[in-house]
């Protein structure tokens, strides 16, 4: 779509990005700052990132790579964000945060992780004046 529709995109976000950022501040337990990349990437950047990291040849919608500190880059799909031309806050959002938490050592594969990540998810999405993404 282009840096001029996404950059307004997060001009127009800077609410949200400013209360995610004191959410996660929240959860950051060590001294020091961490520093976070995000890359909006198609749909061909992310499969190779799935295959060449993950050994998954398919496109999925957010990949996270972190270090100890907690800081790391985020690639999220576009297409994935992207509804009837304009980026969705709801979507956009929503992988920011799965992203996020999985910089923060937080996982999905099983159970009681997943329900704690699911929660999570669920408030922030809710203190960013969203819909909660998960049903509890």
């Amino acid at each position: 779509m282009g840096d001029k529709k996404f950059n307004e995109f997060i001009k127009n976000s800077k609410k949200q990005l400013s209360i995610l950022s004191t959410y996660f501040q929240s959860l950051h337990y060590i001294e020091g700052s961490s520093e976070i990349c995000i890359k909006i990437v198609d749909d061909e950047e992310i499969r190779s990132l799935n295959k060449n990291f993950r050994g998954k040849n398919k496109i999925t919608d957010v990949i996270s790579f972190g270090d100890i500190n907690f800081s790391g880059d985020i690639a999220i799909t576009e297409s994935y964000v992207v509804k009837n031309g304009k980026y969705s806050s709801q979507s956009f959002f929503m992988l920011m945060v799965h992203g996020m938490l999985h910089l923060f050592k937080f996982s999905h594969y099983d159970k009681n992780n997943r329900e704690t990540m699911r929660m999570l998810e669920n408030i922030c999405m809710i203190n960013l004046g969203l819909k909660a993404t998960h049903e509890t």
